[in-house]
């Protein structure tokens, strides 16, 4: 899942140039720092960052199970994850050790806590540098705790199979990602969405990812340009935030209104490209496709996205599915539907909920055997979605099964506050562009 490719740029951080070698050297001399028998669990607290990701490997390169906590929740919601989990390790950034202390001491477990250092200083000697070790398909890798509105929340235990499978869907099935892709690492990475989008499936490849360093506007556009970024990955809310400034910049101006007008039906990528030039350059310039997932993108937004001339990608999946269950194929989209099944995956619709089987699907909620059996039966995972596939097979989502579930599904959330509030104030205004 991860290999070293020597001096190739691996992560952009700011400043901060880290190739696969130093990287490998990071993981390496981190692993030492602490002990962890296989199959153990370590809980991760901190916010997007190169230590983030070094520490992410670390685990694994004791062949541990990585546990990603939302670096937003209250020392109770930490607690609850800590108890459950009963972590061996626990890895937090400085900027969060308090809550973590607290949660620690509220959960009453025993612990290993180890602060992660703002920046990981160069190691003088990569003599000793290995390849990571090889790991059995169907060990637990990662375990995900589902953040749902009914009940307390689940650990979803994903295997290395189950990722390996979401890199080959996007890499092989629908070729996405390539070993030259530019991904920027915005959303948190504790959610799968983000997890695999943006770290997970572009590191094994050995492509390169840019953390923005932080949500200011000026940080995320400088990300983008400076590295030229290939793949973004957001969510609904951030493209509509996007798309409600660049409109409300077309609307003032009559001949921007014309040139949106003949770019919607002529419907030309190298045409839209040309025109609204000054807008693909607010992205770096570079961008091949936009991917949103979480929940349903507006087929308004999206249009005006292909209008423009950017390539707009949606998924469909949940945790439990790693989190694919389909996607959409660039040059074969119809907005609205978030695609066809990946390959390598079975979709069947059983009294019009939409089931999914193959090698994506979870091994299940952690020490939840009941729980695991209510939404896995004969090897079908049943999603509460409901839905249906059109005449060429894309499927359209319709609604829930039910209005209160039994189990709950990942659900990507940009918690905002006043000093978060880029996403949907000052980037949209930031991105206006003019078509002059």
């Amino acid at each position: 899942m991860l290999k070293n490719h020597g001096p190739k740029l691996a992560i952009q951080y700011g400043d901060q140039a880290i190739s696969y070698q130093r990287f490998f050297s990071h993981i390496w001399h981190f692993s030492k720092q602490f002990t962890l028998n296989p199959g153990s669990h370590a809980v991760l607290f901190a916010e997007n960052s190169p230590a983030w990701a070094i520490a992410f490997y670390a685990v694994w390169k004791h062949k541990g199970v990585v546990i990603p906590v939302d670096f937003m929740a209250s020392a109770s919601e930490v607690a609850y994850i800590l108890k459950d989990s009963a972590p061996e390790v626990v890895f937090c950034s400085e900027k969060g050790s308090k809550l973590m202390h607290e949660a620690i001491y509220l959960a009453d477990i025993q612990t290993n806590l180890i602060i992660l250092p703002k920046k990981f200083e160069s190691e003088n000697s990569t003599d000793e540098i290995g390849e990571m070790p090889e790991y059995q398909p169907d060990d637990t890798a990662v375990i995900i705790y589902t953040s749902g509105t009914t009940g307390s929340p689940k650990g979803v235990m994903l295997t290395y199979r189950n990722l390996k499978q979401n890199v080959d869907a996007v890499s092989k099935g629908i070729k996405i990602y390539h070993h030259n892709s530019r991904v920027m690492v915005l959303l948190p990475l504790h959610h799968i969405f983000p997890l695999a989008g943006t770290l997970v499936i572009p590191m094994s490849l050995g492509a390169t990812i840019a953390i923005s360093p932080s949500l200011k506007t000026e940080d995320i556009l400088k990300t983008l340009q400076d590295n030229k970024i290939t793949i973004i990955i957001g969510v609904p809310r951030l493209y509509a935030a996007i798309h409600k400034g660049i409109k409300s910049k077309i609307d003032k101006s009559a001949v921007a209104r014309l040139l949106f007008k003949v770019a919607a039906k002529l419907q030309s990528k190298v045409f839209s490209k040309k025109i609204f030039k000054a807008a693909h350059q607010k992205f770096g310039g570079a961008v091949e496709f936009l991917v949103s997932g979480g929940a349903a993108l507006d087929p308004v937004v999206g249009g005006d996205f292909q209008t423009l001339g950017f390539e707009v990608l949606e998924g469909y999946g949940m945790t439990e599915a790693a989190p694919m269950i389909t996607f959409t194929q660039p040059g074969r989209v119809k907005i609205g539907s978030p695609g066809h099944v990946v390959e390598g995956t079975e979709l069947r619709l059983v009294d019009g909920e939409i089931t999914s089987r193959g090698p994506h699907i979870m091994k299940g909620y952690y020490k939840r055997p009941e729980e695991t059996a209510a939404v896995i039966k004969d090897g079908w995972l049943h999603t509460g979605d409901l839905g249906y596939l059109d005449k060429d097979g894309f499927l359209f989502i319709t609604g829930r099964k039910k209005r209160l579930l039994f189990y709950q599904t990942e659900k990507i959330l940009i918690r905002l506050n006043s000093k978060q509030s880029c996403f949907s104030l000052n980037w949209c205004w930031n991105v206006l562009f003019s078509c002059q």
